[in-house]
């Protein structure tokens, strides 16, 4: 017996080299066995996780699966040709859509409009208080069909009637702190009332009176206890006139604490004036420092494909004009969720000065991140590609990055 006590030590003091060489190499399931054995263990197979930053695809089954609908897939690039099955007795995965995502933790709705954010590696969940409870002169009550009528005293006097809240929620966003469960959840709500928001221990949605008017569009980025909000309206034109507000959240009661117009135009590049690339979006990304760029993607049609390319810009908070930017220097651009991510050759994953966003296709069914070098000015290879099993999984798969921060 001591024989053997002293053979388990042995394996639980191997060098740290040795641990890292061959935890490096092995895929997610295996990290996750090994990390059980012992505490020196389970801290090197964290490491190793933790220098990986590699997107996950969140897949749901179809809305008619009738067997399979309390089951969800997770693909993990690096395990080609492997899916992960999640399994939630008390969610029907059939029947409800991922809003957001924060880490390893998903903002989802469900076929009764109820939200809840959960978190698949540990099987944590957080029910969300109902929608309708709202704190505002917006008001937002369940009708007998199972929708929603919607009304606000100043500017909507007579109530619209919608068959669900995902149909006027638009911009979700939220944030929660792994070991405290401490969380804030951030989202609009049509043209009534731009921004309403929970926290943990809240039993209604508190709502920011931030009129957002007719043919505007709104984006939102939550990062460290800030939350980013950008309002913009197109006209015929091609001229794209808006604002950004800077809301703190560490705060009791969320203040605004910065607020500046921004107005630019949506012109054709200039370097190719015979190409016809077009604007496809606008939104404000969040860099690790808290400085705020505004990103402009655009699009055109060659033969058989699309083409991408980017603008960035240092948003022109006090000039009407933004100053171009060449460069994110050890940085890398998370297009799809607003924000940049430090990238050094410590970590696996992105490639620094490089812009990374998603890319649908519904003629074959297939969803994949792809890379702008933003250096070179030119496409790469697409990094991951996945081919759904219908188009309704297709328009539900969401890319995430996971989070196996070391403990």
């Amino acid at each position: 017996m001591k024989q053997l006590r002293n053979s388990s030590r042995s394996w639980s003091e191997l060098p740290s080299d040795l641990f890292n060489s061959v935890f490096e190499r092995l895929g997610f399931a295996d990290s996750r066995r090994v990390e059980s054995v012992c505490r020196s263990w389970y801290s090197a197979a964290r490491r190793c996780l933790a220098k990986k930053q590699i997107p996950w695809l969140f897949l749901l089954p179809d809305e008619d699966d009738n067997i399979d609908n309390h089951w969800c897939m997770l693909f993990n690039p690096e395990e080609e040709g492997k899916l992960h099955r999640m399994r939630a007795e008390v969610f029907i995965f059939a029947k409800s859509y991922c809003l957001a995502t924060c880490g390893n933790w998903f903002l989802m709705i469900d076929h009764w409009s109820d939200l809840y954010i959960l978190n698949l590696f540990t099987n944590e969940w957080i029910y969300l208080p109902p929608v309708e409870s709202q704190l505002g002169t917006t008001k937002l009550e369940r009708n007998s069909e199972g929708g929603f009528c919607i009304s606000n005293g100043n500017d909507h006097p007579f109530p619209m009637r919608f068959e669900g809240i995902k149909d006027i929620m638009h911009s979700p966003v939220f944030w929660i702190d792994e070991q405290t469960k401490e969380y804030v959840v951030v989202w609009g709500l049509g043209h009534w009332c731009s921004v309403v928001y929970s926290k943990k221990g809240d039993a209604f949605w508190n709502q920011l009176q931030i009129p957002l008017g007719s043919s505007c569009s709104s984006q939102m980025v939550y990062k460290d206890h800030k939350l980013y909000y950008f309002r913009f309206r197109n006209n015929y034109f091609g001229d794209t006139s808006g604002y950004i507000k800077i809301f703190d959240f560490s705060r009791e009661i969320p203040q605004e604490t910065f607020h500046c117009g921004v107005t630019f135009g949506t012109s054709l590049l200039d370097y190719q004036p015979s190409d016809s690339w077009r604007i496809r979006a606008t939104k404000i990304v969040v860099t690790v420092t808290g400085d705020v760029l505004k990103v402009e993607q655009l699009v055109k049609f060659g033969q058989r494909v699309q083409l991408w390319s980017f603008r960035v810009y240092k948003a022109g908070f006090f000039n009407k004009y933004d100053e171009q930017v060449d460069s994110l220097g050890d940085e890398a651009m998370l297009f799809d969720l607003g924000i940049t991510v430090l990238a050094s050759d410590d970590i696996v994953g992105f490639k620094r000065n490089s812009i990374y966003y998603n890319v649908t296709c519904y003629e074959n069914n297939t969803t994949q991140i792809c890379v702008f070098n933003l250096e070179t000015q030119e496409m790469e290879e697409p990094l991951h590609k996945f081919v759904c099993s219908s188009e309704q999984q297709l328009a539900r798969a969401r890319w995430f990055l996971p989070s196996f921060k070391q403990t």
